[in-house]
C-alpha cells in the first residue's frame, strides 16, 4: 500500500464503530498522543479495560520493518508506524484506543542526544546510546555542555524534518502529527550521560557533582519543552517521567526521595503536572513518594511491583494505575487457565477500588511467529472471560 492508502486506512481505523466504542474506557481519549506505545488511563473501576502490545522488535520480523531505518527515514517512520497500527487493529482485539495521530520517535535515547550521546541504530530493535564511551566519563566533562539550541542539539533537528514531513501528507486526511515530547526522567537521563556504576557511587560519595549533573539534565529536559511549545505554538503539555533505574535493586527509598524526587517534583510543577510515571523495575518501595507528585495522573505498575500497595496508595488519591505484565512470565510461560487466575487475581484486588486497566507488554517473537500468534490468542481469550467490558 502507498502512503496514501495507509494514511487512509488509517482514519478509517479512527472513525470505526469498534475504536470509538472502545474510546468510552479512556480518560485521556482526547489528549494529544505524544509518544510512539499509545497508553490509557482507564475511567473504570470495574469492567476494566485490557490492552495488547509488541515491542518494535516483535513487529520488525512480523511486518518487516528495518528498525534502523525506521528510526531514522521520515518516509520509513510514518509507512511503517501506520503498518504496524494497521496489523494491532486488526490482530490484536483489546481495547486500544486509535486517535488520529501520527507521531516522531527517537525511542529512549532522544533524550540522551541533546548531550551529544553517540546513538547506534540497530537493525532489529530499537536505538540505544552509547554504553561504553558516557558522554561524561570525567566529571570535567560538564563544563563542556553548550547551552540548549532548538535548532542544533541532538537528534531535535531529525525529528524536526520527520515531523514536517508526517504533517505535510498526514493532514489532508485529518491527521495529526505529533513532536514528540522527553520521556525519560532526569535520573534517567543522568544515568545514560555517566554510566551505571559511575552514578551510583557518584550519589554516595560525590553528592555536589551528583546535584550539578541532575540540575543540567532537569533544565535541558525543561528547555527542550519550552522550545517545542514555542516552535508549535502550543502550551507544554503535562510531564512523563519513565524511569526504569528507579528500582528498589538498585537504589533505596532514601535516595529516591531526597535526592531524585525533587527534579522530578521540580518538572511536574514547571509542567503542571505528570500525565505518566513509569518503571518497569520494582517500584513499590516508591509509590507514597511518586503520589506526592502535583498532578499525577497515571501510575505504571511494572511485573516486579506490588499491586496492592498500589491500590492502596493510588486509590485513595484517584489516580489510575496501569497494571503492565511480563510477555514472557505471564504469557509465553503460562497455561490459560494460569492466565486467568492471575487475571482474576488482579481482579480481586483493584475491583471497585482504583482506577484500573491491565496491559500485555513488549511481546517479542520468542520462537515462531506462529507460537507466539498462539500465546497471544490464548492470553485474550483468558482476558476476555475476566474483563468482558
Amino acid at each position: 500500500m502507498s502512503i496514501e492508502e495507509l494514511l487512509q486506512r488509517y482514519a478509517e481505523i479512527a472513525d470505526s464503530e469498534r475504536n470509538q466504542k472502545n474510546r468510552q474506557y479512556w480518560e485521556n481519549s482526547g489528549e494529544p498522543y505524544l509518544v510512539e506505545r499509545w497508553r490509557g488511563r482507564s475511567l473504570r473501576k470495574e469492567n476494566t479495560p485490557y490492552t495488547i502490545a509488541f515491542d518494535i522488535s516483535g513487529y520488525s520480523p512480523i511486518l518487516g520493518i528495518e528498525c534502523d531505518q525506521y528510526y531514522s527515514d521520515a518516509e520509513a517512520n510514518l509507512r511503517d508506524q501506520l503498518r504496524y497500527g494497521i496489523w494491532e487493529y486488526e490482530n490484536l482485539d483489546c481495547h486500544r484506543y486509535f486517535e488520529k495521530a501520527v507521531f516522531c520517535s527517537m525511542a529512549s535515547v532522544f533524550e540522551a542526544s541533546f548531550f551529544s550521546s553517540k546513538v547506534h541504530y540497530l537493525p532489529n530493535q530499537a536505538p540505544w546510546f552509547d554504553e561504553k564511551e558516557p558522554v561524561f566519563s570525567e566529571k570535567s566533562d560538564l563544563l563542556k555542555i553548550k547551552p540548549f539550541d532548538f535548532s542544533k542539539t541532538g537528534l531535535v533537528p531529525k525529528v524536526t524534518e520527520m515531523y514536517e514531513h508526517h504533517k505535510k501528507l498526514a493532514e489532508p486526511f485529518g491527521i495529526k502529527a505529533m513532536f514528540p515530547v522527553t520521556m525519560r526522567g532526569p535520573f534517567s537521563v543522568a544515568l545514560m550521560l555517566r554510566g551505571f556504576e559511575n552514578i551510583l557511587i557518584d550519589i554516595l560519595e560525590d553528592e555536589e557533582f551528583f546535584a550539578d549533573l541532575m540540575e543540567l539534565v532537569t533544565g535541558y529536559l525543561i528547555d527542550y519543552s519550552q522550545a517545542r511549545a514555542k516552535y508549535l505554538g502550543e502550551n507544554e503539555p503535562a510531564a512523563m517521567l519513565m524511569n526504569d533505574e528507579i528500582s528498589g535493586k538498585v537504589i533505596s527509598e532514601a535516595i529516591y526521595r531526597e535526592k531524585i524526587f525533587p527534579y522530578e517534583e521540580r518538572i511536574a510543577r514547571h509542567y503542571g503536572g505528570v500525565r505518566y510515571w513509569h518503571s518497569c523495575g520494582e517500584s513499590h518501595n516508591f509509590y507514597k513518594t511518586i503520589a506526592g507528585l502535583p498532578d499525577l495522573k497515571m501510575m505504571h505498575i511494572g511485573p516486579w511491583s506490588d499491586i496492592k500497595s498500589a491500590v492502596d496508595v493510588f486509590g485513595t488519591k484517584d489516580i489510575a494505575i496501569e497494571i503492565c505484565l511480563n510477555s514472557n512470565r505471564d504469557m509465553y510461560d503460562k497455561t490459560e487457565e494460569q492466565m486467568i487466575k492471575q487475571l482474576e487475581d488482579i481482579k480481586k484486588i483493584c475491583d471497585g477500588k482504583i482506577r484500573y486497566s491491565v496491559r500485555l507488554d513488549g511481546i517479542a517473537i520468542l520462537s515462531t511467529e506462529e507460537q507466539c500468534r498462539t500465546k497471544v490468542a490464548e492470553w485474550t481469550k483468558a482476558a476476555k472471560r475476566v474483563f468482558p467490558g
